[in-house]
C-alpha cells in the first residue's frame, strides 16, 4: 500500500481512531512530530504566514511547497497542507494542486475564501465566495492530481459566516464535486451533528474543537488539525530563551552543547549523511591508521 492509500484508509469513515495533525512549519519541527508518534503533520497558512513574519494573505504558493517539499523529503510523515483558497480562481488552484502533489503532500486543502486573500481574515472577518464558484476550484483541484491517493480537502467557513443552511448546501455541492474530505468549524456539536448527517464523507475540524471526542467520532470526524501549538509553543520557548542570553545567562549549560546537537542531529536523521560519506568523500578520514 503506498502513502496515498495508507493515509486515505487512515482518514476513512467510521474513525477506527481520529487523527491528529500538528502544525509543522519546517523539517525540523515535522521529525520532532514523528519522534514522538504524530503520523501526519499540518503545514497551516496562519502558522507559516507568522513564521514569515508575514499575514497568510500574503503566503505565495511557492513559499507553501517548500515547506512541503522539505518536510516530504527529510521525514516519513503525512504531510496536511493548507492551500488557502488556492492561491487564486479555479485555474490558479489547478496549478496549486500540481505543485503541492510534486512537493510530497498527501493532502490539499482549499477553503472557499476570497482571492486574494486579505489580512483582516486574522480578525474572523470572511469573505466567502459564491457556492458555484468553489465547485469549479473543486473539480479542477480533483481533475489536477495525476495521484489518486492524493486526498483533497474542502473547506468552508459557512457555519460561522453564514449559518447552518449555508453550510449544509455547500457540503452536500462540495461532495458532488469531487472532494474527498471536508473541513468545517463547527461552533457546537449540534452543527457538527448536522453536517455529519449530511454527507458520507469523512470530516476535519481544528483543535482545541470544544467538542467530546464521542462527538466528533459520532459525527465522522477522522481528522484533526492543529493549527496553532508550533507557533505559540516556539514564541513561548524562544522568548524564554532570547531573555536568559541577554541576561547574560545560558540556555544550554556550555558542557552540554554538544550533545544538544547531537540530539538535533538524531532528530533530522544526520547519520545518513555520514554513512554515504563515509564510503565516498569522507572515505580516507574513516581509513586512517
Amino acid at each position: 500500500m503506498d502513502r496515498g492509500e495508507s493515509f486515505r484508509s487512515r482518514i476513512a469513515r467510521p474513525a477506527g481512531e481520529i487523527m491528529t495533525a500538528p502544525l509543522a512549519l519546517d523539517a525540523l519541527s515535522a521529525a520532532l512530530a514523528r519522534q514522538v508518534g504524530f503520523g501526519a503533520v499540518y503545514v497551516g497558512g496562519g502558522g507559516l504566514g507568522y513564521a514569515r513574519g508575514v499575514s497568510e494573505a500574503l503566503l505565495t504558493t511557492t513559499e507553501v511547497a517548500e515547506v512541503t517539499r522539505a518536510i516530504a523529503e527529510c521525514v516519513d510523515v503525512d504531510v496536511v497542507v493548507d492551500a488557502t483558497n488556492g492561491f487564486g480562481d479555479a485555474v490558479h488552484t489547478a496549478r496549486t494542486v500540481r505543485l503541492l502533489e510534486q512537493a510530497g503532500a498527501a493532502a490539499v486543502e482549499i477553503e472557499d475564501q476570497l482571492a486574494p486573500k486579505r489580512a483582516h481574515h486574522h480578525k474572523g472577518h470572511d469573505h466567502m465566495i459564491p457556492l458555484e464558484e468553489m465547485v469549479g476550484k473543486i473539480e479542477a483541484a480533483v481533475e489536477a492530481r495525476t495521484d489518486p491517493g492524493l486526498v483533497v480537502i474542502a473547506r468552508t467557513n459557512a457555519l460561522t459566516h453564514d449559518g447552518l443552511d449555508d453550510a449544509l448546501a455547500r457540503v452536500a455541492a462540495y461532495e458532488a464535486a469531487g472532494a474527498d474530505m471536508l473541513l468545517v468549524l463547527p461552533r457546537e456539536p449540534r452543527e457538527l451533528a448536522a453536517v455529519g448527517a449530511a454527507t458520507t464523507l469523512p470530516l476535519v475540524t481544528f483543535t482545541p474543537s470544544g467538542i467530546a471526542e464521542e462527538d466528533l467520532r459520532a459525527a465522522g470526524v477522522t481528522l484533526l488539525c492543529d493549527p496553532f501549538s508550533a507557533t505559540l509553543l516556539t514564541v513561548r520557548a524562544l522568548r524564554e530563551g532570547y531573555r536568559t542570553l541577554r541576561e547574560g545567562g545560558d540556555v544550554v549549560a556550555p558542557a552540554g552543547v554538544r550533545a544538544a546537537l547531537e540530539d538535533v542531529g538524531e532528530i533530522i536523521g544526520i547519520e545518513r549523511l555520514y554513512d554515504i560519506e563515509a564510503r565516498t568523500t569522507e572515505r580516507a578520514f574513516y581509513e586512517r591508521p
